[in-house]
């Protein structure tokens, strides 16, 4: 199998006359590779201090016991989230060069439109990869197939209602991964993920667990990002461990909350904030009932969250710069001590 190969020259050139391998594991730094054959070697970077991710093509030495990592190949796209809050909000990547992202939100009775909202606002990237909704457990709620029609229409992608108890849906979600490419599942703990891909993968390549009765949640069965062969359906899976929380930072808006930006364009102000702000056709159609509440309340509350997060990343990045800058000049400092004569 080519890894996904194919697919990554439709995005980036590749020199045929190096041996290739993607990351297929990254554990507290320590890496494993996988060879174009389907082999997993260890791998020990060339350059100590460089980062990679889970999918990351990378240009290799074999030796005779592991592999040295040379280069890494340029990206065409990132899976990553913000985590923390405040001055402890960062930026944490889980994957890499991935076509199709599939967001799971269990049918259970934590089942939330907000939560989608959210995750596709923090999660949603057009230019680099598809984005896809799975509705997990569907065989919990009668109401599944038109739920997911709906949500379809309002955010204009796919959406797919799956159980695994069922089988419904799984085989139209299989059916929309094409040969070669990178998917990777994403969602919170015990949403039956991993039975999930089990279900898609037609295999057991996923440890499961079971559902709490208490919480109706289930556990993590996934510590840290790990790449998948996926042999019937010729595709690349990228397991990523469960997620507790999801951030927000700077992003589209338009693309999560459609109704509100066409009502915005009736606004007096172009700037409008849609906070307290006269004329604002935002607040008029709350006040006149063609705007739900409840989707304003998450939109402005998404909207402070985004601001403020992105205010804290850039403080992050100055005090960053100004550590570095502050370093040169003291080591310029130090170059240029002239010790005074006796």
């Amino acid at each position: 199998m080519e890894l996904g190969l194919n697919t990554y020259k439709q995005h980036e050139q590749v020199d045929d006359n190096v041996t290739l391998g993607r990351i297929s594991l990254n554990s507290a730094g320590m890496y494993k590779v996988m060879h174009l054959n389907g082999a997993e070697i260890n791998a020990i970077p060339k350059n100590r201090t460089e980062q990679f991710l889970v999918g990351d093509w990378v240009a290799l030495e074999p030796q005779a016991d592991f592999d040295l990592i040379n280069q890494r190949l340029p990206r065409y796209s990132t899976l990553g989230r913000l985590t923390g809050e405040g001055y402890h909000v960062q930026e944490k990547d889980a994957a890499s060069n991935i076509d199709q992202l599939f967001i799971c939100i269990s049918m259970n009775k934590n089942f939330k439109s907000s939560r989608i909202k959210r995750y596709l606002y923090a999660f949603q990237k057009d230019d680099e990869y598809q984005t896809s909704l799975v509705l997990t457990k569907s065989d919990l709620n009668p109401e599944s197939a038109e739920i997911a029609a709906q949500l379809a229409d309002e955010f204009d992608i796919a959406v797919f209602a799956t159980s695994s108890v069922t089988t419904e849906g799984i085989e139209g979600l299989r059916a929309s991964i094409l040969l070669g490419q990178t998917v990777s599942f994403y969602g919170n703990s015990g949403v039956g993920k991993s039975t999930l891909v089990n279900a898609v993968a037609q295999k057991e390549v996923m440890a499961t667990s079971h559902i709490s009765d208490k919480t109706d949640k289930g556990r993590h069965t996934t510590s840290s990002s790990r790449l998948i062969l996926i042999e019937k359906g010729n595709f690349v899976l990228i397991d990523t461990p469960g997620i507790k929380s999801v951030g927000v930072g700077a992003s589209d808006l338009a693309q999560v909350f459609p109704e509100i930006v066409q009502l915005a364009q009736n606004c007096h102000f172009r700037n409008c904030k849609h906070i307290d702000e006269p004329g604002c056709a935002v607040k008029a159609a709350v006040k006149n009932g063609t705007l739900e509440r409840k989707s304003y309340d998450q939109f402005l509350q998404l909207q402070e969250e985004s601001q403020s997060t992105q205010g804290y990343l850039d403080a992050k990045t100055a005090k960053k710069l100004s550590r570095k800058a502050e370093g040169k000049r003291e080591a310029m400092s130090k170059r240029n001590y002239r010790k005074p004569p006796m």
